[in-house]
């Protein structure tokens, strides 16, 4: 029987039935007969999350799902297990999967130089945020999570689509994404790259052969030349030439995108790295050699862009969020939104191990839990704002565990998990409540 049908976020529906043994039911139900617009089904114990395309998707089928009959099943058949973990259940792949392909140097166009800051800089890198790092990056993977798989992809996807729209490439094409802004590569072809996302210094390095005469006899000798490369615009670079970023000034995560896309093995129809998972390419290193997947464009995007957006300098950067579904976790009788006030009344702080699974954050007002009864493994997406039992609040992000025992105060608005992404350690953060429809503000106290 269904219990419950609640919004979660701007275009999911978390759908409760009575009794864990229904949910199975429901399960099945749902793939062999899904809503329209339907596009991920995540179970939990007692609950099914159903992520849709559109919200109008999510809103028709929020009718359908409070007048959904279940069938009994049939005599002698099994309920499908439930998972392992509350917290991240054990990943069941299809028979399919194969290991991803090790990279191989045919038909280099990139090669990798440098990853991560100098000796000098480490001890710096590793106060202010996320360990140096990069990895290859798409749009992620869909229709897993059923398996425990998370859809992993780029943490800020709208400045990886964005790189790859400026250099003619489909979204889905991959691209780099560096942590903490420090990579070197080398370019073996002459190509059109653009980087986006976090604000950063970057350089391209162009070794030119210098006239030297000793004794009459002509010396071999080089002379290195530097140019400036623009950021959010595509620009060229030559065979020999080099791409130094460093120095990152606002952000976290950087997207270099090549036109032709990355040439790498796809495992269940992704790019992606999913580090938790153990799924994906392996980190970027330093030797590594890169094709390209398709043909290289010579029509590219406008030269110069608005940025995806970055986090304040100055103050806290305002995070907004669609309330529920499981406020009444940390309300009372008089005041039902009791945790939603708390969570907007007071700063936030971005911890400093916050990275691709989650941002922490850190209050001096903590959000107190009024039930007190454990709340059965329910499925989670990004944007989830989750709050642990110490009373601080935690974001979803890329590798979000597939499903959690924390309830979900609220959920982060799609237009604004570019922000949550790119917050550094130290960071200040401030939520609104808003409409999840017309994205206005709404009270919550």
């Amino acid at each position: 029987m269904i219990h419950s049908v609640r919004e979660m976020g701007q275009r999911a529906l978390v759908i409760e039935v009575t009794a864990e043994k229904d949910r199975p039911r429901l399960s099945e139900h749902l793939q062999e007969n899904p809503f329209p617009g339907q596009v991920e089904l995540i179970p939990g114990a007692r609950t099914v999350l159903v992520d849709f395309r559109r919200r109008r998707d999510a809103q028709a089928a929020l009718k359908l799902a409070r007048r959904l009959k279940l069938r009994r099943r049939r005599a002698g058949s099994a309920d499908s297990p439930l998972p392992e973990d509350p917290v991240r259940p054990a990943v069941s792949l299809p028979e399919s999967y194969v290991e991803c392909a090790p990279l191989h140097d045919r038909e280099a166009v990139v090669e990798v130089l440098c990853v991560g800051p100098d000796d000098s800089a480490v001890a710096k890198a590793e106060t202010t945020g996320p360990a140096a790092r990069v990895l290859i990056q798409d749009i992620g993977r869909y229709g897993f999570g059923d398996r425990g798989l998370g859809r992993s992809g780029s943490v800020d996807l709208a400045a990886a689509r964005q790189a790859n729209r400026l250099v003619g490439n489909d979204d889905s094409a991959a691209v780099f994404e560096v942590c903490s802004g420090e990579f070197s590569m080398r370019i073996c072809q002459t190509s059109i790259l653009a980087v986006t996302g976090a604000e950063l210094s970057m350089e391209v390095i162009t070794e030119e052969p210098v006239q030297n005469f000793r004794g009459g006899q002509e010396a071999a000798r080089t002379a290195s030349r530097s140019r400036s490369a623009p950021v959010r615009a595509p620009f060229w670079v030559f065979p020999g030439e080099t791409l130094h970023l460093r120095g990152v000034h606002r952000g976290v995560y950087s997207y270099v995108g090549i036109s032709g896309g990355l040439d790498v093995p796809l495992q269940l129809g992704s790019a992606s790295t999913d580090t938790a998972a153990g799924i994906g390419p392996e980190p970027v290193q330093v030797g590594h050699r890169f094709g390209l997947s398709g043909a290289a464009s010579r029509f590219v995007g406008i030269a110069s862009v608005a940025p995806t957006p970055l986090p304040e300098l100055e103050g806290a950067t305002v995070l907004r969020y669609v309330p529920g579904p499981r406020a009444e976790f940390f309300g009372t009788r008089r005041a039902a939104s009791a945790g939603l006030s708390r969570l907007e009344s007071q700063p936030w702080e971005a911890v400093r191990s916050s990275g691709r699974a989650a941002l922490l954050l850190d209050g001096d007002d903590p959000i107190q839990r009024t039930m007190a009864e454990p709340m059965p493994p329910e499925p989670l997406l990004r944007g989830a704002i989750t709050v642990s039992s110490s009373g601080q609040p935690t974001v979803a992000l890329a590798e979000h565990p597939v499903t959690s025992a924390d309830p979900v105060l609220g959920v982060v608005v799609r237009e604004d998990l570019a922000l949550a992404a790119q917050l550094s350690a130290g960071a200040q953060v401030r939520f609104q409540a808003v409409d999840p429809e017309a994205l206005g503000a709404v009270r919550t106290r």
